[in-house]
């Protein structure tokens, strides 16, 4: 499933939600590296994404990584 995340937030599924968490919902750190391997940090940054939706993520951003945000689109 393709999660594509929209301004406002977006429900989870419970299909979703573990289609996009990892390791059984279990966390894990390596090597300062957090879900290491085979895009697991990939698909469950996408899922918080998208359900807190991208208006509330910039929203909680620092200044600086805005002014970075920006420059990057």
């Amino acid at each position: 499933m393709t999660l594509i995340p929209r301004k406002e937030p977006q429900r989870l599924t419970v299909d979703q939600w573990y289609e996009h968490t990892p390791y059984e919902n279990k966390l894990e750190l390596i090597d300062g590296e957090a879900l290491w391997g085979d895009g697991q940090r990939d698909r469950m940054v996408m899922a918080l994404v998208y359900n807190i939706g991208l208006e509330y993520f910039v929203g909680i951003l620092p200044e600086e990584s805005k002014r970075i945000l920006k420059e990057l689109l």
